[in-house]
């Protein structure tokens, strides 16, 4: 680049010609009188404490303090909060745990017999501040407690569904709706027929002719046909090999395949069969073997007696 200057005064013209590095130049002058004064700037605000730039100094250092105080303080109120969370989760969990082991039967949930529930403690209650550091190692404690818990009481709540799946399809049900009295008992007696000592496989219901005869428990009926001995007769299979007969009815209210709810109408209390008045003939059986009814209508059997 040139530049041309003209004096009127002496008619003559002078020729500059700008390169480059007379723009390098400049740049790097203009950077160095920036930062010298930059640098002397700072000089004097340190050595004369210029009263503006202190405060501007003092202000910004505040500003920063104030934000990053503000973070700690919001960070801390959001890890006390989710400790809080978990805190209760923790005592729900805990309570739920009882519920369940008392259903079970069992003992409820938690270190029984610990040192810390056995020393006497007491005292004032003072406080302890967490730290952020503190805050988070309570949380992680706590979620890994919760964690184990909740997969304890998960297991927990599978033997109680279990239980009660199982208290279902047990026959814990008394067969004979209303006043029924009890007749011949599970074991060996003589046989009314006059033949002699013989075992009676099942239990004795004594009631009216055309007394509801309802199923111990829910199943599904594999039998409902006229025996030659027990007369008309109806079977109800539980799950696996366990099964009740009904025998000696007047009437048969199911067939075979359908499934019968506990407490359901099977039929009605007759004399039919090897019978010697009205009764119902009521067994249990497992895997072919009789099992005494009064295993299972223990407490029903009770309050009726």
């Amino acid at each position: 680049m040139q530049i041309i200057l003209v004096s009127s005064r002496l008619a003559t013209a002078k020729t500059f010609t700008i390169g480059t590095r007379h723009i390098v130049a400049a740049f790097a002058l203009f950077l160095l009188s920036v930062f010298f004064g930059s640098a002397i700037l700072s000089w004097l605000s340190i050595q004369w404490r210029l009263p503006l730039v202190q405060e501007l100094v003092v202000s910004m250092q505040q500003r920063e303090a104030h934000q990053a105080e503000q973070f700690v303080r919001d960070n801390l109120q959001s890890m006390a909060a989710r400790l809080g969370e978990l805190q209760a989760q923790m005592v729900q969990l805990d309570g739920l745990g009882r519920r369940l082991a008392e259903r079970l039967g069992g003992v409820p949930s938690g270190k029984k017999g610990s040192a810390a529930a056995l020393e006497p403690q007491g005292g004032p209650f003072v406080p302890a501040p967490l730290s952020e550091a503190a805050l988070r190692e309570e949380i992680e404690r706590l979620a890994a407690q919760i964690e184990e818990k909740s997969q304890s009481l998960a297991a927990v709540e599978n033997r109680l569904r279990e239980n009660m799946v199982r208290r279902e399809f047990l026959p814990t049900t008394l067969p004979v709706a209303g006043g029924a009295r009890l007749g011949s008992p599970f074991g060996p007696r003589l046989d009314p027929f006059g033949r002699g000592r013989a075992s009676h496989e099942g239990l004795d219901f004594v009631a009216p002719y055309g007394t509801p005869v309802l199923a111990a428990a829910g199943g599904v009926v594999v039998n409902a046909a006229y025996h030659p001995e027990f007369g008309n007769l109806v079977e109800v299979n539980h799950g696996g090999e366990l099964i009740t007969r009904y025998a000696h009815l007047a009437t048969m209210d199911v067939e075979v395949g359908q499934a019968v709810r506990r407490g359901q109408r099977l039929g009605s209390l007759g004399n039919t069969g090897r019978s010697t008045g009205p009764h119902l003939h009521f067994e249990v059986k497992e895997n072919g073997v009789p099992l005494d009814p009064a295993l299972f209508l223990g407490q029903q059997l009770a309050l009726k007696g």
